[in-house]
């Protein structure tokens, strides 16, 4: 599960994200259908609107440059043309490091994860990381996202869709204004109730135990009957 991959002491110390991208990108059935073939330009968005959006992010690729890729500050992607491969420019990057344990790497190879771990680096699988991207693409983009604090982002993508609750419904529910309600009232409730005379039709009639239950000219009808 995406959960037990990104706990909150993965993600503590995490300053850079190191991407083995077509590992990443040839993951098959993780990407909805419309996502599909996003190239580094859109994985790059989607890492942008993700719980790593903060964080710098480098990703290698074998080869030449082939298509369109993000640049800036915290984004830098890396083309290892004919001289190595990707494998080997992700596993040297970690070796000469100097705070390896800062370094989450993402990718599923058996040699590169050997490599980097015995450096102390961390890693996350490729497609549990493309997981983590489309489960954070549900959450309403004026929310901030938030990292994992015992509630997993695919937990909480289950109990909505289980409930049917959608991004208008949790902003409804956002805006949604409390009523007030007098602390005092149930006191106040229950004063009234006690100072309200109970109905007539309520009241019963209490007969005293010198009180005749039948009429008097059927007590002395029955005490005659009963003398003779």
């Amino acid at each position: 599960m995406v959960t037990e991959a990104l706990t909150n002491d993965i993600l503590a110390n995490i300053m850079e994200l190191l991407i083995d991208t077509w590992n990443v990108l040839h993951q098959t059935g993780v990407l909805p259908a419309d996502s599909a073939g996003i190239g580094t330009l859109g994985l790059c968005r989607m890492i942008e609107n993700s719980r790593w959006n903060g964080e710098k992010v480098m990703l290698v690729c074998d080869g030449m440059p082939s298509d369109e890729h993000e640049t800036g500050p915290r984004y830098q992607t890396i083309f290892t043309g004919s001289r190595k491969t990707a494998d080997e420019e992700i596993i040297e990057r970690v070796a000469v490091s100097s705070a390896p344990r800062s370094i989450l790497v993402v990718t599923s190879d058996r040699e590169i994860i050997k490599s980097i771990r015995r450096r102390g680096a961390q890693q996350i699988g490729s497609a549990l990381f493309l997981q983590a991207l489309v489960e954070d693409s549900y959450i309403p983009k004026t929310k901030n996202i938030r990292r994992p604090s015992g509630l997993s982002p695919k937990l909480a993508q289950e109990w909505k869709e289980h409930f049917g609750i959608d991004a208008k419904a949790l902003e409804e529910l956002h805006n949604l204004s409390m009523p007030e309600f007098d602390r005092d009232e149930p006191l106040k409730q229950q004063k009234k109730k006690e100072a309200e005379p109970t109905p007539k039709h309520a009241q019963k009639r209490t007969v005293k135990p010198d009180e005749p239950m039948l009429p008097a000219e059927l007590l002395e009808e029955a005490r005659r009957l009963l003398g003779n």
